[in-house]
């Protein structure tokens, strides 16, 4: 069983790193508009409900399109908010969009750092914090003899080293083949990044690019049975535009890890029609049933064929 599979979100609980790149983006905030805490944390509350009251039109702008929507992807708020600082829609948003630029070259690069910076430091303190039950998970697939790849905008260091602490090897994926090591990783994967074209998917009114050719380009290469993610945008819609297309290197099934914020229209992505989302679970720790339930599926079909 070949599993290509996201990391935070999939296999972590992702809401205290959050929480530290939002108190990075406060502290930074006060810096530069030269406001106390609490002030610079009402503005924020005021640009995250603007923000979630329009999520199609906010998210993660790669290139003038959404790599993901806010309403999706955890991670992505901050991104989202920088955005809507750089539209200066209200008295307050240009404010502070004229504060930053004043010692910022974007908001764009000004997000970044709040981000990039957090996330390193959040490396050098913890050095695992993965989902309750994901060792469970992974030894349990590793003793039915399953591959695990992850494709993970996460630099490959983090996932190498929190699994290291709980005795496993995980290999960089870029350096090995396809099956030399039961457990693998494609760090900085570029799930954002858009190719020439505007081919797209359509799930209950959101368009989602699916030209994405680094995200493709793993997929193709690891040929998975079953790819798993927590942000359809991101994770699912490349490996379900594959298989509309009959591409041979297509997944045979999909998993959406839905979680407290997961929007009504990508739930509802969810169904046995082609381009859907084949299965949807709350937690890791009900992977192995989806896996069993293959396992049995393909055993069948060696039988039938047998005869």
């Amino acid at each position: 069983m070949r599993i290509v599979s996201d990391f935070d979100g999939v296999w972590t609980e992702p809401a205290r790193e959050a929480r530290a790149v939002h108190a990075t983006v406060v502290r930074e905030l006060g810096l530069v508009l030269e406001e106390a805490h609490e002030r610079v944390e009402a503005r924020l509350e005021e640009y995250a409900a603007a923000v979630m009251a329009r999520p199609h039109a906010y998210g993660w702008l790669i290139d003038h399109r959404l790599a993901s929507f806010v309403d999706e992807d955890f991670f992505c708020l901050p991104a989202a908010m920088g955005q809507y600082i750089e539209n200066g829609e209200t008295e307050s948003a240009r404010q502070a969009r004229d504060a930053v630029l004043r010692r910022w070259e974007s908001l764009t690069v000004f997000m970044d750092h709040c981000f990039h910076s957090t996330c390193a430091a959040f490396r050098e303190q913890v050095d695992h914090d993965l989902t309750h039950g994901a060792e469970r998970v992974l030894e349990w697939l590793l003793a039915r003899g399953a591959t695990i790849t992850w494709a993970t905008n996460a630099p490959a260091e983090k996932i190498i080293g929190w699994f290291a602490h709980h005795g496993h090897q995980v290999a960089d994926a870029r350096e090995t083949e396809p099956g030399s090591s039961p457990l693998r990783v494609y760090g900085r994967a570029g799930k954002q990044w858009f190719g020439p074209t505007d081919r797209s998917l359509d799930f209950n009114g959101r368009t989602v690019p699916v030209d994405r050719p680094q995200y493709r380009a793993i997929v193709e290469r690891e040929s998975p049975d079953v790819v798993i993610g927590d942000v359809l945008s991101l994770d699912l819609a490349v490996p379900l535009a594959m298989a509309l297309e009959g591409h041979p290197a297509a997944p045979r099934e999909t998993v959406l890890v839905a979680r407290r914020h997961t929007p009504r229209w990508v739930l509802d992505a969810v169904g046995p029609e082609p381009g859907r989302i084949d299965h949807v679970v709350s937690h890791l720790t009900s992977l192995p049933r989806i896996v069993l339930g293959l396992t049995k599926e393909r055993a069948a079909l060696a039988s039938t064929a047998g005869c």
